[in-house]
């Protein structure tokens, strides 16, 4: 399937050297650049390390005996094939154009052996993945000198209205200088002017990492480094707990644990910005990478020996798993054989599901332990009864009337310590026949022999009877009907589901949102489906756009200030400044306001001024004029 060592591409240009890694979408090879240098002492023939990516879709290709071209099995696959391909050549192009420090530079992106080739730089180093599969939980200052370094990358591609939507660890090289450096723009889209997608692309996310925004193609219609941001925070939960985060899809019922939970260690600056950056809603999160960078404790970037360079795209083979790619959604047919890190992590771990178990054993256990002391306390108690009060048996007594005098008392004597107390005074009533039947039949004998201790014997027989009702029986024929309503038929289920989502979208509808909420929420529990999330997702979106309008109704606009507004307060008449979410920034209650050189002047009651900045921080408080 590979191309063999020492092949050549571009008649000459390059050559491959040994296959680095390879996976459903493509093989990576290590090769050389053959290219000329120019210098003082004139041309100079150079070899120059790269590394150069095939595209082989190998779910749906085969490579030509002898002529080493690229086929497809059948017509549909070649549809898909085509597609995928116009599609990669189309991102490498953009990538081409776009050079950063820390974005692995794309040298050349061509078309040979029915297929696309793309020739990027060779960078002598590992990806984070691998190198926290190798030391475990990297330290957090580490982790933030890499984020600053890939977040200062992110800006650079968003200025370019170009989103990664695959950053993870795997996708993050560390070179020969510790740098971090970017790689793999293959599921990238740019936008132009207008804010709409230029670059086609399948459905495509890696669990995990990936926003829930990305599971829907309408989510990344817009322009918005969000999805990106949540990329960035998943992958820092990654390196600092060494746990895959849970998939934003399924965190409405399997909530994010807290990193501090998993790492004590981490500071509580850094955990709130990861939280807020991995908000589900994308409205919650920074809203922009410069934003989360504002927010965390970055070390300074030294650029010196970061520059691009000819000379670095890959890593030893053995940190480059086959299947360690992005997920394709929206195929006919998964084109991902190999097996994925990030898809395993959300599979339902057996510690989850088999923990409660061994607790289950201790409790079982607990009750067999307890029943068996129980009966061996009713036995001691019954033997030591008859030994101190075993009647005297007149000589010449035959053997039956010997015989049935103690059978009473022994059931007696071993109930007597089952608390007779309990016994409820109207169950002793409702068998009067029986008590009286029986007391005769058990006593007759002791009263012709020694009626006193008969007579001692009979309020002991009385609670004795009654302790042989059959209590356990009684629930019987309502546990079965309480089982059944338990395990509702699967047509039920669904019958259930499609009530209460349409009764939540109706709810919505009309606006009320709190309601909606419940219903979808109950609609979730009683079926989970990707549907009822998106749903919950848009109740809260709207939910949140509501309560921003209704803030906002509050005030009346008067300008722009910065990126606030400034506004005056229907119900006091004061002035102040809100930010996007109707929040106040600058309180209101203030008597006008004026312009000052380097801000805006709020007029105090006492008729001072207070000088608020654009970014509305207090400049002077209490200046006598502006």
């Amino acid at each position: 399937m590979n191309l063999p060592n020492g092949h050549l591409l571009q008649n000459g240009k390059y050559r491959l050297t040994e296959v680095v890694g390879q996976g459903g979408f493509g093989i990576t090879y290590k090769g050389v650049w053959f290219t000329e240098v120019k210098g003082p002492l004139g041309t100079i023939q150079t070899e120059v390390p790269v590394c150069v990516k095939e595209y082989f879709f190998k779910d749906y290709c085969y490579r030509e005996a002898g002529s080493f071209a690229v086929k497809v099995h059948s017509e549909t696959g070649r549809t898909l094939f085509d597609k995928f391909k116009e599609k990669l050549i189309k991102e490498a192009k953009i990538l081409s154009e776009v050079h950063h420090p820390y974005i692995v530079n794309v040298l050349e992106v061509f078309e040979e052996n029915h297929t696309a080739y793309i020739a990027m730089e060779y960078i002598s180093g590992h990806s984070l993945k691998y190198r926290l599969e190798k030391e475990g939980i990297l330290p957090e200052a580490t982790v933030l000198k890499y984020v600053h370094q890939v977040g200062t990358a992110l800006q650079f591609v968003h200025e370019k209205n170009i989103l990664h939507l695959d950053i993870k660890p795997s996708n993050i090289l560390i070179d020969k200088n510790d740098d971090a450096r970017l790689i793999d723009f293959g599921v990238s889209k740019r936008y132009d002017i207008e804010q709409q997608e230029t670059s086609t692309t399948m459905l495509t996310l890696s669990k995990g990492f990936a926003s829930i925004e990305q599971y829907d193609n309408e989510g990344t219609q817009q322009f918005s480094p969000c999805p990106d941001v949540y990329s960035l925070g998943a992958t820092m939960y990654n390196l600092l707990t060494g746990k895959i985060p849970t998939e934003s899809i399924l965190r409405a019922t399997r909530p994010l644990p807290r990193p501090t939970t998993l790492n004590s260690a981490l500071s509580a600056k850094t955990e709130a910005a990861i939280l807020k950056a991995m908000a589900i809603v994308p409205g919650d999160r920074f809203q922009s990478v410069a934003e989360m960078m504002e927010a965390l404790d970055l070390p300074s970037l030294d650029v010196s020996h970061s520059a691009p360079s000819p000379q670095i795209a890959s890593e030893p083979l053995s940190s480059l798993p086959e299947g360690d790619e992005t997920t394709l959604l929206g195929a006919a047919s998964s084109p991902l054989s190999g097996r994925d890190e990030e898809d395993e992590t959300i599979v339902s771990r057996p510690e989850e599901t088999e923990a409660p178990q061994p607790a289950k054993k201790k409790q079982w256990w607990k009750w067999i332990l307890s029943l068996f002391v129980i009966f061996a306390m009713m036995g001691s108690a019954g033997l030591y009864w008859l030994r101190h009060n075993k009647p005297a048996e007149p000589a010449g007594q035959d053997a039956p009337a010997a015989g049935t005098a103690p059978k009473p008392q022994l059931s007696e004597a071993g109930r007597t310590p089952v608390k007779p107390e309990k016994q409820p005074a109207d169950t002793l009533a409702a068998k009067p026949k029986q008590q009286t039947n029986a007391l005769p039949a058990a006593g007759r004998p002791r009263q012709d022999e020694k009626k006193r201790e008969a007579d001692k014997a009979k309020p002991v027989q009385q609670p004795t009877e009654p302790t042989v009702t059959v209590k356990p029986q009684e629930p019987a024929e309502p546990a079965d009907r309480k089982a059944e309503e338990r395990h509702p038929s699967e047509a039920e289920i669904e019958a259930r589901y499609a009530n209460l989502l349409a009764a939540g979208r109706a709810q919505m509808e009309a606006g009320d949102y709190q309601a909606a909420k419940q219903l979808l929420t109950e609609a979730k529990q009683t079926k989970l489906t990707e549907e009822v999330v998106r749903l919950l997702i848009a109740n809260d979106e709207k939910a949140e756009a509501k309560r921003i309008a209704d803030r906002k109704a509050m005030y009346e606009e008067k300008m722009d200030f910065g990126q606030y507004k400034i506004v005056r307060k229907k119900s006091s008449g004061r002035y102040g400044a809100i930010d996007a979410k109707g929040e106040e920034r600058i309180p209101c209650k203030y008597l006008s306001v004026g312009k000052a050189d380097n801000g805006r002047a709020f007029e105090r009651p006492d008729n001072l001024f207070d000088i608020y900045k654009s970014d509305g921080s207090l400049a002077v408080e209490g200046a006598t004029y502006y």
